[in-house]
């Protein structure tokens, strides 16, 4: 079944791939995008990890209160909401997608507060700093030591360091 994307939103992503990729990393994952703020957080931080896996989705972000934030993604997912809870897609994987998704494997459990750890530490290119637990403890004081350890741990781990 084809699965027709809204895209009059003003969104300029590729929301196919995007559920492929989750879809193939976890395939019983829901996202209730239209009432679920953690399930919003959780996917803005998903879709900018897989770009920094390689992956060109579309998506220009901005950093926000809770770290890397797409307009153009939102507006995806809002006018896709229904196909996006349930990873709706007929999208068939390439190779370097496929790649992603497997990555994707290891970061899709984590917390929405590990995420947001994972994509700070991305966004500011501290991943692979000796000091980047302190500093992403500085400006998140929210976020636990605990779930930035995970966040840098499974980061290096996934995406290695340079």
């Amino acid at each position: 079944m084809y699965y027709g994307y809204n895209t009059g939103g003003g969104g300029t992503g590729r929301i196919d791939v995007v559920l492929a990729v989750l879809k193939y990393a976890k395939p019983d994952l829901k996202l209730d995008v239209k009432n679920s703020f953690d399930d919003r957080l959780r996917l803005q931080k998903y879709v900018f990890i897989m770009e920094k896996l390689g992956l060109n989705l579309g998506y220009s972000f901005n950093e926000y209160l809770r770290g890397p934030y797409s307009p153009d993604l939102a507006m995806d997912y809002y006018s896709n909401a229904d196909i996006v809870k349930d990873l709706k897609t007929t999208h068939e994987l390439t190779d370097k997608e496929r790649e992603v998704a497997e990555k994707m494997k290891r970061i899709i459990d984590l917390t929405s507060g590990e995420l947001e750890a994972l994509s700070y530490l991305l966004l500011k290119g501290w991943l692979c700093d000796n000091d980047a637990l302190v500093n992403v403890g500085f400006y998140k004081p929210h976020l636990t030591a605990e779930e930035i350890k995970k966040a840098i741990d499974v980061g290096r781990k996934t995406l290695g360091c340079i």
